[in-house]
């Protein structure tokens, strides 16, 4: 079964996340910040994580530099934003992210294809 990790510091996005994936035949973690999601990755390998730019504590630009130092796996991250674009999106890409998704336009049809077209390719 894959495992995905949602990385959002908003209380209701996150539970709103997690809900509409779990309709679907996905282990789902969260994570309310990206010291939280680094945490967790050292105890799981995930497929995918949904990771939100910006949160206190741990930004997601932040955690995708720390996690690029991590010995085992590096798993596909989907960025997720009230961005269309700007420094913290472009850092992220070159990170390593896989794509970006606009989160004041999700449906979550939206956000279920994404997923899983992303772990479907994994």
């Amino acid at each position: 079964m894959r495992k995905i990790l949602v990385v959002e510091d908003e209380d209701i996005l996150r539970e709103a996340y997690e809900m509409i994936l779990s309709t679907e035949p996905y282990v789902i973690d969260v994570a309310a910040n990206g010291k939280e999601a680094w945490n967790k990755c050292q105890q799981t390998n995930y497929d995918l994580i949904l990771l939100d730019i910006m949160m206190p504590i741990m930004s997601g630009v932040d955690f995708l530099r720390q996690i690029q130092n991590r010995d085992i796996g590096y798993p596909k991250i989907i960025v997720m934003s009230n961005l269309s674009s700007g420094h913290e999106i472009d850092e992220a890409l070159r990170l390593g992210a896989h794509g970006k998704i606009l989160k004041s336009s999700l449906s979550p049809k939206q956000l279920l294809s994404a997923v899983r077209y992303e772990v479907e390719a994994v």
